[in-house]
């Protein structure tokens, strides 16, 4: 049985899409009106005996009366401020203003992700094609918080190595964190534990098909995690079933993940698909290092008589594995021959969405174009996960080895996160097409955590939903703007230049 949000869930996504799918219908012409040679509008002499109304039914009384009003009255409010946007074609001027160089090859852009409390981030982005060599790709990220905690990363990929097929890169990331918190597994309670980690990652690649349809890659990591414990006494976990010892809590370890990974993609964009399958199959063995150790002193608490000042590496074995399955697909629905507009297209669809007046209203809802309008120039993106933590030795696993349950799974109705052995999830998006670069977005999305594999339990299912646009050329995303619902639990906005699907 379904959880009471799932069922409101349901009320929300057939009323949105009453609104989104019918919107463009607004500014079409009045059928009752014909161009003369002149050029003029002229009322069409209309002979009321000889025109046939149709009668109305009765399911259209809520829909005229309660859905309707109620739908329009969300819409003006934002009625002005995409008017002005798309009159002045605010998009199209930024994208040109951020690019820059020999056929726009190099892009300098902030980045952004507006959360509640100290995870607030701005920083700045910069994306460089054919950097140094031809058919590579370098791409360099500052963030800065709210809380003065920063991050950056340097990703550097080259395609046809030494003329080949294969393809390498390389990425640097660094994490200064004061304020992180960990989650003990299947639960959300969490602990401060700040981190100051780094990690080097090394990528080699090449398609294993003359399509190019599929791809098979290997990596390698180094990671420097750099724990530290907390100047907050009361947020030290002292627990037997997650043990310092044990987790690597507030300690140093050095880490090596080796993985592999099989990718088919035959999508017909990246960053706009409307058509194609995208499967990833993953894997990755981590070597972990012994734990560095920490003192009693330095968490607040007393050793006992015969126990040494410091806690030590518990002696289990902490490598692991992580396994993922990942399947995405994409519908396209209408007879168009391209999701993403032309400029002229795009030019346009403008006035459906900047023409609006409440005088527009009885022309919004037209019941009989309604199925032509849901389904005309519409994508239904799909996305199923599986993802896994096996312990080589149950216990041994590090604190950072479990998989985390968050806006990223994608569940965007949670702000807060929580981690767990074994992840499944569903989400489902309904995009269309409102200008040049832009997507409106319903979603829909489900998630189940475990503790073992064959544990799933309805007890951990979860669901969230929500709306929003996401901003993108069919070869980089930009930003995208959601708001995320799990129930009526509140509103988790979704201010981020990362995609969804990732």
């Amino acid at each position: 049985m379904l959880k009471r949000e799932s069922r409101s869930l349901w009320v929300f996504v057939f009323a949105s899409l009453w609104l989104f799918g019918v919107v463009p219908l607004f500014a079409e012409e009045n059928s009752s009106t014909e161009v003369s040679d002149t050029g003029a509008a002229v009322e069409e002499s209309v002979d009321s005996d000889s025109v046939e109304v149709p009668e109305k039914s009765a399911w259209m009384w809520p829909i005229e009366h309660i859905i309707q009003p109620f739908l329009n009255g969300l819409i003006y409010p934002i009625a002005q401020p995409v008017d002005y946007a798309f009159k002045n074609g605010v998009i199209e001027k930024t994208v040109e203003l951020i690019s820059f160089g020999e056929d726009y090859k190099i892009m300098v852009y902030p980045g952004f992700n507006f959360k509640p409390g100290s995870r607030s981030m701005v920083g700045m982005n910069y994306r460089h094609r054919s950097a140094f060599l031809d058919k590579d790709y370098l791409v360099l990220q500052g963030e800065y918080f709210a809380n003065g905690d920063m991050g950056f990363t340097a990703r550097y990929t080259k395609h046809s190595l030494f003329g080949t097929r294969f393809f390498g890169g390389f990425r640097y990331d660094i994490d200064l964190d004061r304020d992180n918190r960990f989650t003990i597994p299947e639960t959300k309670e969490n602990y401060l534990q700040p981190d100051s980690s780094y990690q080097f990652t090394w990528r080699l690649g090449a398609p294993i098909t003359n399509t190019a349809n599929w791809n098979a890659e290997i990596w390698a990591s180094l990671f420097c995690g750099r724990a530290s414990h907390p100047d907050v006494q009361d947020s030290v976990l002292i627990s037997d079933k997650f043990k310092i010892e044990d987790r690597g809590l507030y300690q140093k370890v050095d880490q090596v993940p080796v993985g592999f990974s099989i990718v088919y993609d035959n999508l017909d964009a990246p960053y706009a698909p409307s058509r194609g399958t995208r499967v990833v199959l993953e894997g990755d063995y981590t070597f972990v290092g012994k734990y560095s150790g920490v003192r009693y002193e330095d968490l607040g608490i007393l050793p006992e008589s015969d126990h040494d000042e410091v806690i030590k590496d518990g002696g289990l074995n902490h490598d692991y594995w992580t396994t993922r399955f990942i399947f995405q697909h994409y519908f396209f629905l209408g007879n168009a021959q391209n999701y993403v507009f032309s400029v002229k297209e795009a030019r346009e669809n403008r006035r459906f969405y900047t023409d609006f007046s409440w005088d527009e209203v009885m022309r919004v809802w037209r019941p009989e174009q309604v199925r032509n309008t849901l389904f005309e120039r519409r994508v239904i993106a799909l996305q199923y996960r599986l993802v896994s933590l096996w312990e080589m030795e149950e216990g041994g696993a590090p604190h950072d080895a479990f998989i985390n349950v968050n806006a990223n799974t994608p569940l965007r109705g949670y702000n807060d996160k929580w981690t767990t052995h074994n992840l499944m999830s569903l989400s489902v998006e309904y995009r269309w097409p409102v200008d040049l670069y832009v997507d409106g977005v319903l979603f829909d999305e489900y998630a189940m955590i475990a503790p073992k594999i064959d544990k799933w339990s309805m007890d951990h299912y979860y669901n969230s939903w929500g709306f929003g646009i996401r901003v993108r050329r069919p070869d980089i995303y930009l930003f995208r703007l959601q708001l995320g619902f799990h129930g009526l639990h509140g509103i988790n906005m979704i201010v981020t230049i990362a995609p969804e699907f990732k």
